[in-house]
């Protein structure tokens, strides 16, 4: 699926430039608006700030998703990173490990843009103008297209909703560690998949188990040196950290 540029103005808000991680938990990682970007492949660094292409899907889902899907789940997320950042206790460890999958499912969809999608075969209908199909979309609504196609970030609305719905249990009876470093910085990987990890500041990492002994647990520097090589190693294409 080729990106759909917006009509000139973007009237109804449209969201362009869609990060698959919250800017929110970046922005903790950035000094002076830098963040440091290293390349898995070479160990190529870059300073750049949280809006930087790596970041980014363009219009990989439907607006649809961001504000109805992505928001709530952001925003639950939020609240336990704040609750964590202030030593309280995590009191909702659902919110993290669906923020968790969230981030997993739009990297997928921001690396690999899915193709427009016939909705029905064959149906006689003509499409609407760019500016018709941006107001449906703000309404939350698919616009069909000529011949019974929608665009491919409606299609991947849909996988994302259905994945989550699906994958509802996938956490069941995991918790997340609250893991902390008063000397050397965490790093971050660009997305950690599938691995029960997440870094949210230079200085807390979650870490997702069945058998929790301690809620939060301080670490030496060299446990701090281990936990980044092995988000290095969980990475796909970069890792970034605070320069």
């Amino acid at each position: 699926m080729a990106f759909e540029q917006t009509t000139p103005n973007n009237p109804y808000n449209i969201t362009k430039r869609q990060h698959f991680h919250m800017q929110a938990i970046l922005r903790k990682f950035s000094i002076n608006n830098q963040i440091k970007i290293t390349l898995r492949s070479g160990g190529e660094s870059r300073l750049s700030d949280a809006s930087d292409h790596c970041f980014i899907g363009r219009r990989a889902w439907s607006e649809e998703c961001e504000s109805n899907n992505c928001h709530p789940i952001e925003r639950k997320f939020l609240a336990q990173v704040r609750r964590v950042e202030n030593s309280e206790c995590i009191c909702d460890h659902k919110a993290i490990s669906e923020y968790h999958f969230l981030w997993y499912l739009r990297y997928h969809f921001s690396q690999n843009e899915v193709e427009d999608y016939s909705l029905y075969d064959n149906f006689p209908c003509g499409s609407f103008d760019k500016a018709v199909e941006e107001l449906i979309e703000s309404e939350g609504r698919a616009p069909v297209r000529s011949g019974g196609k929608i665009a491919g970030r409606f299609k991947a609305t849909l996988n994302i909703k259905q994945l989550l719905e699906e994958n509802d249990s996938l956490y069941e009876g995991y918790k997340w560690q609250v893991v902390k470093s008063t000397g050397n910085n965490f790093i971050s990987s660009d997305c950690y998949g599938e691995k029960l990890m997440m870094a949210i500041t230079p200085k807390i990492i979650l870490i997702g188990s069945k058998n929790i002994k301690e809620p939060v647990c301080m670490v030496s520097d060299e446990e701090v040196r281990e936990l980044n090589e092995k988000t290095m190693e969980f990475s796909s294409e970069f890792y970034f950290e605070a320069p």
